[in-house]
């Protein structure tokens, strides 16, 4: 770990801390006094505690920059895994959610948790970015000696100078995001090997393509 990753690591650790004590103080209290729930600004203050601890949990994910276990993955069971994960949202948010993959398909070195991380970052913003009824669609195939992986969506899409920044760190285009979990996303394909790059205009939508080398 750099010293960048290193410094990042640790001012994440001594705020965890005292947020983790303030996070059980506020539960606390809303159990011990329940009228709390009905005061102005304190689910807002319940919020925003969850808000830190999210960008503490991608802090610590952007800055651990060790190797991770490498085995032979069959991506199939990966975005199997996604669609099992991604059903209680798609039926609460009204989704629709499509999956277009050959039936066979080679596998990929590398880990299968970080890899289903990196995609289901990659479906929440998609469906983040679209309305009631939006349509989001993960798509595979083999082309030479890659597996070219495609995220579609029909949302509002994006300006070019939006998707420039697109994988900055701290740089955020939606309202409560932390900035970090596409960084994050492009660190682990980058650590497979891999490229990511995504095309979108505003109002079309937005295709976000994965490139990772098959074994």
């Amino acid at each position: 770990m750099d010293d960048i990753n290193l410094t990042i690591a640790k001012i994440a650790h001594e705020i965890r801390n005292p947020l983790t004590l303030i996070h059980s103080s506020l539960q606390l209290m809303e159990t011990t006094h329940p009228e709390v729930k009905d005061f102005q600004f304190w689910s807002q203050t319940l919020e925003d505690v969850e808000y830190l601890n999210q960008l503490l949990d991608d802090l610590a994910a952007y800055s651990d920059s060790r190797r991770f276990f490498m085995c032979e993955v069959d991506l199939k069971e990966v975005f199997h895994s996604l669609e099992e994960s991604l059903k209680p949202y798609i039926l609460a948010n009204r989704k629709n959610f499509t999956v277009h993959m050959p039936a066979q398909l080679p596998t990929v070195f590398g880990n299968p948790i970080k890899l289903k991380q990196a995609f289901l970052n990659l479906l929440k913003n998609a469906f983040e970015s679209t309305g009631e009824n939006g349509c989001v669609s993960l798509s595979a195939r083999k082309y030479l000696d890659q597996i070219i992986i495609r995220v579609t969506d029909d949302g509002c899409g994006m300006t070019p100078e939006a998707a420039e920044t697109l994988f900055v760190p701290f740089t955020s285009h939606k309202a409560g995001g932390t900035g970090l979990g596409l960084a994050i996303t492009q660190k682990i394909i980058t650590a497979h090997y891999g490229h990511i790059d995504v095309a979108s205009s505003p109002g079309r939508g937005s295709v976000f393509t994965v490139t990772l080398p098959h074994i």
